[in-house]
């Protein structure tokens, strides 16, 4: 897999303000660890094709203050210490100003054991968390994730 680094692609240019959002659907607490929540990722499937495996979950920060949490625009109710395997949960993503820092195509599409394969991802960066250098998360632009993207600042 090749990827190619852009400053415009469908839309989206490096330095754009965007405002994203998912409305709360419902999901499933899979398994726990003491630091984290898996949940079953209603959106992609596994590849069987893939050399990566994928267990069909993401996992998130049983910690609602937990730095991992700059790290991913998704949210998850009840509160994640909350939550115990097998419990049903929300998960989506509350409006939120971002910035885009990268833009990525790959080149044939991405193979990260889940479908679809990722073939143009935004690196962003909430604003408010635009200073720490280990904030920031990937949206892929093809995937199932029900993601609305809006921009709200372009700096041409």
């Amino acid at each position: 897999m090749d990827s190619v680094r852009l400053t415009k692609a469908l839309g989206y240019t490096v330095g754009d303000l965007l405002l994203i959002s998912a409305e709360a659907f419902d999901a499933r607490v899979l398994s726990t660890t003491p630091q984290h929540r898996l949940i079953d990722w209603p959106w992609w499937e596994a590849n069987p094709e893939s050399t990566n495996s994928w267990d069909g979950t993401v996992g998130f920060p049983r910690d609602p203050g937990a730095h991992g949490w700059l790290n991913t625009p998704w949210r998850l109710e009840p509160d994640p210490s909350e939550l115990q395997a097998g419990d049903p949960c929300f998960v989506g993503i509350p409006s939120t100003e971002v910035w885009v820092t990268s833009i990525e195509r790959f080149e044939p599409p991405a193979d990260f054991g889940f479908l679809p394969r990722p073939d143009y991802a935004l690196g962003v960066v909430p604003v408010d968390a635009i200073e720490d250098q280990e904030a920031g998360y990937v949206l892929y632009l093809n995937s199932h994730e029900p993601i609305h993207i809006e921009v709200l600042a372009n700096p041409d």
